[in-house]
């Protein structure tokens, strides 16, 4: 067999042979060098490459001339950093906004600002990257003054409960998308006669109370916890727990239809449950979770009114 292994010569020039290499070697390194060009990779190889890479490393790399700037512009590269979000930095992507809906463009300005606000929050000191003041005023102050004398004789203790106490926000929610706040209000003395209070985030606007207080300051109530769902651009969905001890000490669930656009609302579900106390609760979809107050879960399904709870796993 023929030995084609490469021979170095014995004896060289001393004024070549710092640059003297076999013919073979040089064709070789000259067609390394030449391939180690970025823009001479095939585009499959160099989206492979930006895959690996960081997000904001991907966004430099665009900046470097117009063939790297079409090939990060590609959506199943952003797609791709998408799914690999670490989870403290949650992108901001509405539930009634598909992934199907967005263009190259939108999954980037997604995925950037989801690493650059992660790694905002997570420092030491973070910076405020966007402020909104909302004005809240009292739901109830004008409309409760003005309750009819019939009610005033049945519930005068009450009335004059509401003239005297002043309501204080306790919590508030941010819907999905930013342009809507679910605020919360209670008394300072208790935590009875709890409402809810939808408002536009850039004017401020009341878009729905609830209960309406012309015909809740007579019924002693607690309101226990709330969800927030979005549903379509124009269509909330609120669910309450809330204990009615009027008529029984049983937990009430409602779900509210919130038109937006309508500014009208609809109660599409009242159900009752027993044995839970819940401190928070969770919307989503055709579901509720309620965390109870002594560490218990329970699993809703508002629509078929199937529900189980987690620590017993009795299903009812």
């Amino acid at each position: 067999m023929q030995d084609t292994r490469l021979v170095w010569p014995t004896s060289l020039p001393f004024e070549s042979s710092s640059l003297l290499l076999p013919t073979t070697i040089q064709q070789s390194s000259k067609m390394i060098a030449k391939k180690t060009k970025l823009v001479d990779l095939p585009a499959d190889v160099l989206l492979r490459i930006l895959a690996l890479c960081g997000v904001e490393d991907a966004v430099r790399i665009e900046m470097m001339c117009k063939f790297l700037r079409d090939v990060v512009a590609t959506r199943h590269l952003w797609l791709t950093h998408l799914r690999g979000l670490p989870n403290e930095c949650p992108p901001n992507l509405p539930p009634h906004v598909s992934l199907e809906s967005l263009d190259c463009t939108g999954l980037k300005t997604l995925v950037v600002r989801a690493v650059r606000g992660g790694r905002n929050w997570n420092s030491l000191s973070p910076k405020v990257t966007r402020e909104i003041k909302v004005i809240v005023k009292n739901p109830i102050r004008k409309r409760a003054l003005g309750v009819t004398n019939a009610i005033r004789k049945r519930v005068l203790v009450v009335t004059n409960a509401i003239r005297k106490r002043a309501l204080v926000v306790t919590d508030a929610t941010l819907v999905p998308g930013g342009d809507y706040l679910v605020v919360e209000w209670k008394t300072h003395l208790s935590l009875w006669d709890g409402y809810l209070q939808l408002l536009e985030v850039s004017n401020g606007e009341k878009i729905w109370l609830y209960p309406d207080p012309d015909y809740s300051c007579s019924v002693s109530r607690k309101l226990w916890a709330y969800g927030v769902g979005r549903i379509s651009e124009n269509v909330l969905r609120v669910a309450t727990a809330e204990t009615d001890y009027v008529e029984d000490k049983m937990m009430v669930i409602k779900v509210f239809e919130i038109d937006l656009r309508q500014r009208r609302s609809e109660e599409i579900y009242n159900h009752r449950l027993n044995d839970i106390n819940p401190c928070n609760l969770y919307l989503e979809g055709d579901h509720i979770v309620l965390v109870g107050c002594e560490t218990n879960l329970m699993f809703l399904n508002w629509k078929s009114s199937c529900c189980a709870n987690l620590e017993s796993m009795q299903v009812n």
